[in-house]
């Protein structure tokens, strides 16, 4: 009775505290860290699944009609941010994003001279990011839009994925560039 009490308690707490998340489920052992914010606004959506942790700092926000969705037994790093903007970041289960990796799910077109590039839409060549299960991002690793990572893969810290990486690829550098496969 008080710890399915304080399960209550905690998931109330929980939803105050993120009131602008649209969760599509909210289970149990979910771990938010201190100063994180966690955002979805016009008609985007985080979805969540269980045993997740989010460390300290981190940043999601999905906007636009954009969509987050993380599989079970995710960790994500401080200073983290991810953002889905008109695109979707998915992310599956059992993977672990270190800390300040960055993971943007559109781009900006920019190659009409006669306008503002803040005027001009998204790139919509490229778009959205998925991550398959069983993927380790190493610290300060930055995924651009339109990258899809394969399962079991491993990415090195400061590495900028501009292109697909297949299931178990070890991948390192700026861009990114295969060195070698899990056994």
């Amino acid at each position: 009775m008080i710890n399915s009490l304080k399960c209550f308690l905690k998931i109330q707490l929980l939803k105050v505290r993120l009131r602008k998340v649209n969760f599509s489920k909210l289970n149990h052992l979910i771990h938010i860290g201190r100063y994180t914010i966690l955002e979805a606004k016009d008609k985007s959506i985080i979805h969540f699944s269980e045993n997740i942790v989010i460390h300290d700092y981190v940043k999601l926000v999905a906007e636009d009609g954009g969509e987050i969705s993380l599989g079970q037994r995710i960790n994500i790093g401080d200073y983290t941010t991810i953002r889905a903007s008109r695109a979707k970041v998915e992310i599956g289960s059992h993977t672990m994003l270190a800390q300040n990796v960055s993971l943007i799910s559109t781009n900006h077109y920019y190659k009409n001279k006669d306008k503002f590039i803040h005027d001009q839409d998204i790139d919509s060549e490229k778009i959205g990011i998925k991550i398959g299960s069983d993927c380790w991002l190493g610290a300060g690793c930055i995924v651009l839009p339109g990258v899809t990572i394969g399962n079991g893969a491993v990415i090195g810290a400061h590495a900028v994925v501009t292109k697909d990486i297949p299931d178990y690829a070890v991948a390192v550098g700026s861009p990114a560039k295969i060195i070698s496969y899990r056994t």
